[in-house]
């Protein structure tokens, strides 16, 4: 019998393996060849799943967020308001190996979607999912009464996207400015920045 080929898992192997190639050469040096080599297939197995590098570029980034996401949507699983947004957060931030390949990885199609139209479009359809995960979080601690009063939910979200672009760019470039724990207590420190304050402040000595 003809042996029965996985598509869907071949072709999560083959961006796997691209993921590897444009870490180790960056998106310049990235090539169809290369991604074929790591991947362990010819070229032309590739073409059997992929239009063009640039289909194979586009669907490596997507599975990327694809894969954030639902790590995200795992962690923050019973958990709701702030509790919810940060370990979201904490899945968005370069805090291990893999999440740093990830940060390796988006910050090299920052550039190439400068001179690409359909990579800029679908960067910034991810930037909305993105932007629309956190909002949608920060609404709900405004709801359960988490926020400062008159919170600006647009300039907060916008604060957390920018976090985690900033220690996404320094962690690629200048490791060791912002290492884990520098990280966690940037994001921390955003966050009560966000908080209402309690209900009851704890009494001083001379009251």
């Amino acid at each position: 019998m003809p042996k029965v080929v996985d598509a869907d898992a071949r072709r999560d192997e083959v961006l796997a393996a691209t993921w590897r190639v444009i870490a180790r050469h960056g998106l310049a040096g990235t090539t169809v060849r290369k991604i074929a080599r790591e991947a362990g297939y010819s070229a032309g197995v590739l073409a059997h799943y992929f239009n063009d590098k640039q289909d194979i570029l586009g669907s490596a980034l997507v599975l990327s967020h694809r894969r954030v996401g639902e790590r995200m949507a795992h962690r923050a699983a019973g958990l709701a308001g702030l509790a919810a947004l940060r370990v979201v957060m904490l899945e968005a931030l370069p805090l291990d190996p893999q999440r740093l390949l990830e940060a390796e990885i988006e910050v090299s199609f920052w550039g190439r979607s400068l001179g690409s139209p359909e990579l800029a479009a679908l960067q910034n359809a991810e930037f909305e999912r993105l932007w629309s995960r956190l909002r949608k979080l920060l609404l709900d601690a405004q709801r359960l009464g988490e926020l400062a009063a008159g919170a600006d939910i647009e300039e907060a979200t916008h604060r957390l996207v920018a976090l985690i672009d900033g220690l996404s760019v320094e962690a690629v470039l200048y490791p060791a400015r912002v290492p884990p724990g520098r990280q966690v207590a940037l994001l921390d420190q955003l966050l009560r920045d966000f908080a209402a304050p309690p209900l009851h402040p704890a009494r001083t000595l001379t009251e």
